[in-house]
């Protein structure tokens, strides 16, 4: 079974400490939120616990290995990384696209194995692409776009996926079809650790949550135990009613 796990991990620029000993784990079979206000540090985590950012102290390791150590063909294998900037270099048809993720295994659009394109298939199945394959990415919709990203990083089949914020500027339904796919990924066997800003949707959707502030981790576990009034206040600065999976802001602090 793959993990990941950060222990004490800390990232400096320059002067500037961005996270400080920061530790979690992420294991196949959770979905795991990352809150905490903009500036907090979640990014840098991230990619420092991947290995694609310098950390200063601390390890993170995938499956008892030194992320920072692992080829970037190795670590895709083991963990599927959706970026918070998924800019397209060129209009590429939705299917090229999503057979970019077989990058892990040497494969190339228009090049693909069988196994390649079996799994292309298989992520375009999971994302409902296939009305799309031939529509060039660039005339999508936001939402089509976020499905066509989560499609590719599935592509790669890795039994991991790290995600900064896949349902950033995308209306409610979409925001929800995203997390379902999430969702139902990690029911056929993944984790996933997935950015949200909205809370009652980190809720709804996550079985623990890992809450930062000033580059810190201040709490992680269920929501049932870490999602309160009093958090918000701690982590936000605002005034705000918890009633379940749902959060009501009322005004700043």
């Amino acid at each position: 079974m793959t993990d990941l796990t950060v222990t004490n991990l800390t990232v400096k620029a320059g002067r500037t400490t961005l996270v400080e000993g920061a530790g979690f784990s992420l294991v196949p079979g959770e979905l795991v939120a990352l809150l905490g206000p903009n500036g907090a540090g979640k990014t840098s985590l991230l990619r420092a616990a991947l290995g694609l950012e310098k950390r200063d102290a601390g390890t993170a390791t995938l499956n008892g290995d030194d992320c920072a150590r692992l080829s970037p063909m190795e670590r895709a294998r083991r963990v599927a990384y959706l970026p918070q900037q998924r800019p397209l270099a060129w209009p590429n048809a939705v299917r090229d696209v999503v057979a970019l993720g077989r990058y892990a295994y040497g494969a190339a659009p228009g090049r693909l194995s069988q196994p390649d394109a079996d799994a292309v298939d298989r992520a375009m199945e999971t994302c409902d692409l296939a009305a799309l394959a031939h529509r060039s990415a660039d005339t999508l919709s936001g939402g089509e776009l976020a499905r066509v990203h989560c499609a590719r990083a599935f592509a790669a089949e890795a039994p991991l996926l790290v995600a900064d914020e896949p349902v950033a500027a995308l209306d409610p339904r979409h925001q929800f079809r995203i997390m379902d796919i999430i969702q139902s990924y990690v029911a056929r066997g993944g984790g996933a650790l997935v950015v949200l800003h909205d809370i009652s949707l980190a809720a709804r959707y996550a079985s623990r949550l890992i809450w930062m502030k000033d580059g810190c981790i201040v709490a992680d576990g269920p929501p049932t135990e870490t999602l309160t009034a009093e958090r918000l206040a701690e982590i936000y600065g605002v005034r705000a009613r918890v009633h379940g999976t749902l959060v009501h802001i009322e005004g700043a602090a």
